[in-house]
Parts: structure tokens; C-alpha cells; sequence
């Protein structure tokens, strides 16, 4: 009686075990169907409740196999919430993802030159991130913010973004500020993001950023007026709270800490967030006397280093605007 009872028990391991093993082997080998998931594990969600919706969704194809295998794992209380991508992996596969809180990174790219006010826009219109609206409200100081592409997991704290764009900009502009070329003339790296602020909004090629960093630092020098329109532009915005799309000779006399018209020297403060490229061309800017540079027309700048040749350069592009014009 005790031989047939043992064979039952060895008869039912064995069918167990093979039961099992048929269970892999079918997880592993047989693809019914491609597919692509985003799942989400909210935090204390059990494993009966997170096995139902894998399921649901058609990620995994056995529920007792999926259980079994975490608890033969002891992994049930190792599973971290956040937002998964399944991309036709196996069971192992989504188990590891889900126990080693392997989340699916979003990201958010901010371009360079936009203020700080349209920056905190973007990142308020993301998925995933979470407003705190009190602190979202707070201005957040121009210039402080660097562009770049940033990688968040969803219910990431929109604090969390900014305090990591600020930090990115700093230890930019530090570095940038120790491998300064000694004879550069301003004072720290606020200025440095000061100027780079202009230069981004005057151009968008790279290779001019360095001529018109040239520009403004010879400006300086010889305590000649900057002249940037882009100042003048974020001063009326900003104070007058109005958009402009069109710079007009009267707006040139608007009074304002931001007007390089008007004032001398560098602006009140940055006037945008430069990128990388734009302050590197102020620490590390291209040697020579230009002083001017005008619209060439085509998306680019006439660069020159007297104001007669200025003068013919300006010329030209009346000429390009005048035979835009006429036809």
C-alpha cells in the first residue's frame, strides 16, 4: 500500500514537472502574435492584480505559469511599480524587467534659445510628469535652464527635470568658464551666459556663433553699443507682456535694462537659454576686429570690420528685401 501511494506522488511530480516544462517550452519557442506593450504596475499593486492585467493584455499567455514563477523566484515582493515596454519578450524576459525596475524611459527635448517661461510650458504639456501647481507657477530665472534631450520614468516630479536642467547648465558653464581664453574681458560665467544668450537668438549656425561672439566681445572692448535686436525684442515682451513678431525703428527707443540701443555694455541679464554651442563660442571665440554684422538674406550673416563695408552690406540686403518685393 505505502509502494503505490509513493508511485502516485512520484507519478503526479513527474507529470508536474513535465506539465511545466511543456508550459516554457511553449512561452519560450511559439510566438502567436507580435507586439508591443506599455503596462503600468501601480505601487502596492499585488501580484494576483498586476498577473490579471499582463494578461488582460495579452503580454503573458498563462497566469498560473507567470505566478509560479515568481514565487518560486521568492520575487513577489521585489516588483517595483512604474511604466513597462514589452516588446515580444518571454517570461523570464518581462519577470527581470518587472523585478529589477528595468522602466521605460520617456524623454522630453527642449531646444536652445526659448525662455524660461516657454520651457516650463513644454515640460507642463508631457506625460508622465508630475505639477506641483504651486511651484510650476514660480518664474523661474532666465538662463538657468540648459537645452538638451532629457529621459524621465513616468510620475517623475516636474522639480526633479528642472533641478537637473539647472544643474546641466551650471556645470556647462563652469566648465566652459575654467577653459576661457585667458584674455577673454568678462567678468564670470554670468556674463558668459549673458552673452551667449544673444548669440543664440542671432543665429542658428554653428559656424557664425564664434564670428558674432568676436563681434560683441570687440563691442565691449571699445565700449561701443551692442545693437542686438533680439534685446530690444525680449525687453518689450517681457515688460510690455505684448508679442513681437517685427522689429520697428520706433521700438528701438523702448526704455528698458535689456535695450543694447540704449545701453552700454551687456544687457540686465540673459535674454533666453543658450545651448553648449553658444557658450563655447564666448569662452572660445574666433580671433579678429570684426565689429558688424547684417542679414545676408539667405539665412546666414555679412560679417565686416568697418562700418563703410557695413554700410554696402546692408546695402545688399535692401536690395535682396527690394526684389523680394517686387516679384
Amino acid at each position: 500500500m505505502k509502494n503505490i501511494y509513493l508511485i502516485k506522488k512520484y507519478i503526479y511530480i513527474f507529470f508536474l514537472y513535465f506539465f511545466l516544462f511543456f508550459l516554457l517550452i511553449f512561452d519560450l519557442v511559439i510566438k502567436k502574435y507580435e507586439y508591443t506593450h506599455t503596462f503600468f504596475i501601480k505601487p502596492n499593486q499585488t501580484l494576483n492584480h498586476i498577473t490579471k492585467n499582463l494578461y488582460k493584455e495579452k503580454i503573458i499567455d498563462n497566469k498560473f505559469f507567470f505566478k509560479f514563477i515568481i514565487r518560486l523566484t521568492l520575487a513577489e515582493k521585489k516588483l517595483k511599480a512604474g511604466e513597462y515596454k514589452f516588446y515580444n519578450n518571454n517570461i523570464f524576459q518581462i519577470i527581470k524587467k518587472i523585478k529589477i525596475g528595468d522602466a521605460y524611459q520617456r524623454r522630453i527635448t527642449i531646444p536652445e534659445g526659448l525662455t524660461s517661461k516657454e520651457i516650463v510650458e513644454i515640460i507642463k504639456k508631457k506625460e508622465g510628469i508630475v505639477i506641483d501647481e504651486k511651484i510650476s507657477k514660480k518664474i523661474i530665472k532666465e538662463g538657468t535652464l540648459f537645452p538638451s534631450t532629457y529621459f524621465y520614468a513616468y510620475g517623475t516630479n516636474f522639480n526633479i527635470i528642472i533641478d537637473t536642467m539647472k544643474k546641466k547648465m551650471i556645470s556647462t558653464l563652469i566648465n566652459a568658464w575654467e577653459n576661457r581664453n585667458k584674455d577673454l574681458g568678462l567678468n564670470n560665467y554670468d556674463d558668459v551666459l549673458t552673452l551667449a544668450s544673444l548669440i543664440e537668438k542671432e543665429t542658428s549656425l554653428s559656424y557664425e556663433k564664434s564670428k558674432i561672439a568676436q563681434v560683441f566681445l570687440n563691442r565691449l572692448r571699445l565700449s561701443m553699443k551692442l545693437q542686438s535686436d533680439p534685446t530690444v525684442i525680449y525687453g518689450i515682451e517681457k515688460e510690455l507682456g505684448i508679442e513681437k513678431k517685427e522689429l520697428k525703428r520706433k521700438d528701438l527707443n523702448h526704455k528698458s535694462d535689456f535695450n543694447t540701443y540704449l545701453n552700454r555694455g551687456l544687457p540686465k541679464g540673459p535674454i533666453c537659454n543658450p545651448g553648449r554651442e553658444s557658450i563655447l563660442a564666448v569662452t572660445n571665440s574666433s580671433k579678429g576686429d570684426l565689429l558688424y554684422f547684417v542679414s545676408n538674406g539667405k539665412g546666414g550673416h555679412n560679417f565686416s570690420s568697418d562700418y563703410k563695408t557695413h554700410l554696402e552690406n546692408v546695402d545688399k540686403l535692401k536690395q535682396i528685401n527690394n526684389q523680394r518685393y517686387e516679384n
